[in-house]
């Protein structure tokens, strides 16, 4: 049986600010109705979040500053200025979105392989134009919002970000869903650190296969780019693993490592989401030894079965070129178990 996934498409926010950026006048009434729109909060809470100029106010203000002169003297937290730019490139992807019936069932063919029978969710694919970010979500809400402008006209490229960042979603209905074990006290801040370095590596590298760049045979600029990055990653996996692994270390026995610092290395553009790649890595050889019900299977257990899953396939095919954890790695590995299910 198929999971059961429900898939909203909201592009109103995206579709009414390029409407709005194609004229020379607007109303203080048209300005309020799009500010108050789902997408436009969402856009809203993200950037006053980076950015505390990032008001309601000042996304009605500047807004109305780029429709009346064609550009923004001061500051432009919500980057109108690139949306106006790329308006020939936003308007016809957002055409495709309304008209191309089949993207629903392109992002579920990519998920639901890898997702556990009788899993439910619902989630709500938001497109909005505007801000610094690509992509994001608010912890606890069932909304993935991505920035169109980010995109142009890709339209596969967007197909593969949206089947990553919604796996998340039913990464997160597994999570709540899990049985856990009660702790009488809180962990120690070291295992706190490495679970959350741990869960990161699963959660990103397995939705990365999902929304895989590298199915695209004709990439676009934006799918380009991430082909290149995948490219670079490749060329230095023996050393990402290095370096997470060292990273994981600090995490588990340095009481002074800082988390933030950790995670930004491993899982931003930074240093290429090096973390995003190997975990990537890691789930293609569990796909190839194991299938794609094992991956699916990990929904509901405790990330840190994604490293055991990956230890056993390497130690019971000692003839093949796979990368190996260091012994200090599986040591750690093997301390963390006294905590699975408990976090």
């Amino acid at each position: 049986m198929q999971s059961d996934l429900s898939i909203q498409l909201d592009f109103e926010s995206a579709k009414a600010v390029t409407n709005l950026l194609a004229k020379s006048r607007t109303t203080d009434a048209e300005l309020d109705r799009i500010a108050k729109l789902y997408g436009s909060q969402q856009l809203i809470r993200k950037v006053t979040s980076y950015d505390k100029s990032g008001t309601e106010t000042a996304f009605k203000q500047t807004l109305r500053e780029m429709v009346e002169t064609g550009t923004i003297k001061g500051n432009d937290p919500f980057d109108w200025k690139t949306v106006k730019a790329k308006l020939g490139e936003i308007k016809p992807l957002i055409v495709q979105l309304e008209t191309r019936t089949t993207f629903i069932e392109e992002v579920k063919d990519r998920i639901q392989p890898y997702s556990p029978p009788n899993i439910k969710a619902r989630v709500r694919a938001c497109f909005l134009v505007g801000g610094g970010s690509l992509g994001f979500m608010f912890g606890g809400e069932d909304t993935f919002n991505v920035a169109l402008q980010k995109i142009g006209d890709d339209y596969e490229g967007l197909l593969e970000l949206v089947a990553h960042e919604l796996y998340h979603s039913i990464q997160h209905v597994g999570e709540q869903t899990r049985a856990k074990e009660k702790t009488a006290s809180e962990p120690p801040k070291n295992i706190f650190k490495t679970a959350v370095m741990l869960s990161n590596l699963w959660s990103e590298g397995t939705a990365n296969l999902v929304g895989d760049f590298t199915r695209i045979k004709n990439p676009k600029a934006f799918s380009k780019s991430q082909q290149d990055s995948y490219n670079r990653n490749g060329e230095r996996s023996r050393q990402n693993f290095a370096l997470f692994e060292s990273l994981l270390f600090s995490a588990f026995h340095d009481s002074t490592a800082n988390l933030s610092e950790l995670y930004n290395i491993a899982f931003t553009t930074a240093y290429d989401e090096i973390a995003y790649d190997m975990g990537y890595r890691m789930a293609k050889v569990i796909e190839k030894y194991r299938g794609k019900d094992a991956l699916a299977n990990l929904i509901y257990q405790d990330s840190i079965e994604f490293c055991q899953l990956y230890i056993s396939i390497y130690q019971q095919n000692p003839d093949k070129n796979l990368i190996r954890f260091s012994a200090s790695t599986e040591a750690i590995l093997t301390k963390m178990n006294a905590w699975k299910n408990k976090l």
